[in-house]
């Protein structure tokens, strides 16, 4: 986690998610359908991931203790589709992603995952995981409602060739006024079997 630490000094907290990192080629489709997408702000592509477990704000001992884990962490890459466009929030949708096609080997592995980060104490709240990359996080004022339900009806039919990521990484969420970015601080290599 060498990455982590800033002009020398080692930050007592940081925010962090494990995840992964979409293959620029990935990023280009999804780069592509953003451009279509009748909003306000689209997320940068360096932003473009998956994550897997959202860690919160972490004291660094706690991440220490996660990452000699996740260096030990012995599990199969899988084979990811991102398919289609959908919306969280409901009839106040806040975030604009590509989905995830529904996948075995992905939901062990994100539970895996989970239940080793809350071995070492990680509060992490008990939901439904749905896998998807976010496209754009959305305000009220970022869009007009019936054009952005007609832009995901037209997604529907998106669909990525299958990719396998190498690698579980581990992610800084730095919080700025204009967004977040995201920088991947380690990675933990995935066999491919």
């Amino acid at each position: 986690m060498a990455r982590c630490v800033e002009s020398g000094t080692v930050p007592a907290m940081m925010r962090c998610f494990l995840g992964f990192e979409i293959p620029p080629h990935i990023g280009a489709q999804l780069l592509l359908q953003s451009h279509r997408l009748p909003v306000a702000r689209t997320q940068p592509p360096e932003n473009y991931h998956l994550t897997l477990v959202f860690l919160g704000e972490q004291p660094m001992d706690v991440l220490q203790d996660i990452d000699l884990a996740l260096e030990r962490f012995d599990a199969p890459s899988v084979s990811l589709v991102l398919k289609g466009l959908g919306l969280f929030g409901g009839t106040k949708p806040h975030n604009l992603h590509a989905s995830v096609a529904p996948n075995p080997a992905l939901q062990h592995l994100q539970s895996r995952l989970e239940t080793l980060a809350r071995s070492f104490g990680v509060n992490i709240p008990r939901r439904k995981f749905t896998p998807h990359a976010t496209l754009a996080y959305l305000r009220p004022s970022d869009f007009d409602h019936a054009e952005l339900e007609r832009a995901i009806a037209r997604g529907m039919g998106f669909e990525t060739e299958p990719f396998m990521p190498d690698a579980i990484s581990l992610f800084r969420v730095h919080q700025g006024k204009h967004g977040n970015r995201y920088d991947a601080v380690a990675h933990y290599p995935l066999s491919n079997l």
